[in-house]
């Protein structure tokens, strides 16, 4: 090689090392402005900058959580609107003008935002809740977090509870409730079996003579929870029986069987404590996996709905109005509260209502339940 050809070699080699021809730098972007924890609201807003040293920004990718669709945008803020409750990942994307992309800048963050969940509890009245939380936790500690604080802001008196699959974690829940207390069902038969509870504010409630019924019985996969209550505030008394249960699930006919001998078996029971002298003011509540106006053929009900002058279904009032569906994406209520006539008096003024909390919660059926929460109300303390 000639002379010449080694000067342009090398003045083409200086060149190339000087100015980088041929090597696209890949594009920066950084996030400026990102919520850690949202409390208020269930919006959030980012704002990011992009940056390119040999050309220039023409968009950003962003994407929230592990979604596989990604956004364009050519300006360097957006916000999320009806965020669902827990954590997520904010993730953007700097494109330059060759299509290269740069490293995603990531930022995690936290709603809280319970939206506008009222409170119910009342100074003046006894609150009884029925609520099957599915599969307790069903998301882990995302469950008992949001539990939590539904619990705390709803401020209701007693909850009784079903579908408690995982009891340390459920005495987890109770350890962060302040001024309440909670306890749940002996029974145990075998993996992955769900038990029944109570949380109760502590010092509005006393339970006292706790036991189990119906152990062993073909027509109670899991015996019902039986207590002694009082409940006291304003100088004002209730003392009253409570009973959680939890009838056989399915559609098969050999499942309704077993709920309609369920509900001979607990008439009975009911009967021979009120007339042998117990405590004659009866609350029943729990998922009865039944509708009270099935067909006369088909309805486990009847011992009681035949019993009108002894007994009520406070849910009755219910039925036949979608809306208060205790089963989210249908129009029928499984979840039941039923009194002893002894406790109309008390009851005389309240009234018994499904919690719609999937409007307050967006993400409510993954992280809680597919049931929503029936209550009544007493007005015991005027």
């Amino acid at each position: 090689m000639s002379k010449a050809s080694w000067c342009v070699l090398l003045l083409f080699l200086i060149h190339c090392g000087k100015t980088g021809v041929g090597v696209n730098k890949a594009p920066t972007v950084i996030i400026t402005s990102a919520p850690v924890e949202i409390q208020d609201c269930d919006s959030a807003r980012f704002e990011w900058q992009g940056f390119d040293s040999d050309g220039e920004i023409v968009g950003y990718y962003y994407w929230l959580d592990d979604s596989s669709t990604k956004n364009w945008t050519g300006i360097n803020t957006v916000t999320f609107h009806q965020l669902p409750y827990g954590n997520h990942l904010f993730s953007v994307q700097a494109v330059d003008d060759s299509g290269r992309g740069s490293l995603v800048a990531v930022a995690p963050f936290r709603v809280s935002y319970l939206g506008a969940i009222p409170k119910l509890g009342t100074d003046t009245t006894l609150e009884i809740m029925t609520w099957n939380i599915q599969n307790f936790p069903k998301a882990g500690d995302t469950t008992l977090d949001l539990l939590a604080l539904i619990i705390s802001r709803l401020d209701i008196d007693i909850y009784c509870l079903q579908e408690i699959a995982d009891t340390l974690a459920f005495c987890r829940l109770v350890n962060r409730l302040n001024g309440y207390q909670g306890f749940f069902s002996e029974d145990d038969y075998g993996t992955f079996y769900q038990k029944t509870g109570v949380i109760y504010k502590e010092g509005l409630v006393d339970f006292w003579s706790r036991y189990q019924i119906f152990w062993n019985n073909d027509s109670f996969p899991r015996p019902p929870l039986v207590m002694k209550a009082q409940a006291h505030h304003n100088g004002r008394d209730f003392d009253f029986g409570l009973m959680v249960l939890h009838l056989k699930a399915g559609s098969k006919e050999s499942d309704r069987l077993r709920r309609a001998g369920a509900c001979r078996l607990l008439k009975c029971y009911l009967d021979s404590v009120i007339t042998n002298g117990g405590e004659p003011d009866f609350v029943v509540t729990g998922d009865f996996n039944d509708r009270l106006d099935a067909s006369s053929a088909e309805n486990v009900f009847l011992p009681f709905l035949d019993d009108s002058l002894d007994y009520r279904f406070l849910t009755l009032l219910l039925v036949g109005n979608s809306y208060y569906s205790s089963i989210i994406g249908s129009d029928v209520i499984f979840d039941h509260i039923l009194v002893s006539a002894e406790v109309l008096p008390e009851y005389s003024g309240g009234k018994t209502v499904t919690v719609r909390l999937d409007d307050f919660i967006t993400d409510y059926t993954r992280i809680i339940s597919d049931h929503r929460p029936v209550m009544a109300i007493f007005p015991v303390f005027k």
